[in-house]
């Protein structure tokens, strides 16, 4: 059985951040670590944790949170009961709470109820994988809200957010502009936020000399490349350049992946998140429209011929997140 080399949290809790996000190949061990991280704390020093995930039909199996790490506690006892995760000295009669099962999506309803010893949140898989599952209506406010719910302004209180490498397209990447680069760590806010773009060469070529490391890498390379390398299935070069220089403004949309100029040549369009220093026309696509915005919708003129010049392979992107934002809001 091979041995691999599982993630650390000591470089990213290194900078001190409030929220703590951290991107990896699958199988890196950044759950696992992280729930160890929040048992401790919570046996030694009685600082419980939260765990967290967009739905409650995400937290249907929450019976088996310790299977996998009680080995790491010799002496305790551990057991779900409902949603708390409880603990013991081997012999001891009375459970202690350790940590508490909650969805995002109903943490509204707990704005009252108070959490003076968490000081871990775990939100794991906050990127979502493709499927049926979307993201919450303005869920970063939400995140933020909850976390100002549990600290309670104490700066008590670190949320690590995990996820696989699935999609530059989210909206914590776009309101706290993060984006994977030539950095393995990006700060936001003036480091309340960190983001840990894990680079483990080692993991990677451990894994690679498994049989299905070695499958994959031969049949799929383009799976490899999420499952192993930890690459963005859609942070790739399509359709991304640079702005022809005789391209001339046309106009300004703002929506809520953020601010995009939109310039045209004679026979392209230019879309970047860039701006001229004066946004002589602006639209927006929000529910929001702000003084000197003129609203949008989806059917009208502009974004057709937006999504008719791009169907037609006539329009390019400053990077792959202003395409993907394109994308995810004209088509």
């Amino acid at each position: 059985m091979t041995d691999f080399s599982y993630y650390s949290y000591d470089n990213v809790l290194s900078y001190g951040a409030a929220i703590n996000m951290v991107m990896g190949a699958r199988g890196l061990g950044k759950t696992y670590g992280a729930k160890k991280i929040a048992i401790k704390n919570a046996i030694r020093y009685g600082k419980t944790f939260i765990y967290l995930r967009r739905y409650n039909t995400e937290l249907k199996q929450v019976s088996t949170f310790f299977d996998d790490i009680a080995h790491e506690f010799p002496g305790w006892e551990f057991c779900m009961q409902g949603r708390i995760a409880c603990g013991r000295v081997e012999g001891d009669k009375k459970w202690i709470p350790l940590g508490y099962f909650l969805a995002l999506s109903t943490a509204g309803n707990v704005k009252s109820v108070p959490f003076p010893n968490v000081t871990t949140i775990i939100f794991d898989e906050f990127i979502i994988e493709t499927g049926i599952t979307r993201y919450l209506p303005d869920e970063v406010r939400k995140l933020l809200d909850f976390y100002s719910t549990v600290d309670r302004y104490q700066d008590k209180t670190r949320v690590l957010m995990l996820s696989n490498s699935v999609s530059i397209m989210n909206p914590y990447f776009a309101q706290w502009q993060i984006m994977p680069g030539d950095r393995e760590f990006v700060k936001f806010g003036d480091g309340f936020v960190i983001a840990h773009f894990v680079e483990s060469e080692r993991f990677a070529r451990e894994v690679r000399n498994t049989r299905f490391g070695r499958f994959i890498e031969h049949y799929d390379p383009t799976y490899a490349d999420y499952a192993v390398d930890n690459a963005f299935r859609d942070n790739d070069g399509r359709l991304v350049c640079k702005k022809d220089g005789r391209a001339r403004y046309m106009f300004t949309i703002r929506c809520d992946a953020g601010s995009f100029s939109v310039w045209k040549s004679v026979r392209a369009v230019f879309i970047q998140r860039r701006r001229p220093k004066k946004d002589e026309v602006l639209y927006t696509i929000t529910d929001d429209i702000r003084e000197g915005e003129i609203g949008l919708i989806r059917s009208d003129n502009i974004p057709a011929w937006l999504r008719t010049r791009y169907r037609n392979g006539e329009a390019f992107f400053d990077c792959a997140a202003s395409r993907n934002s394109f994308q995810e809001l004209f088509l």
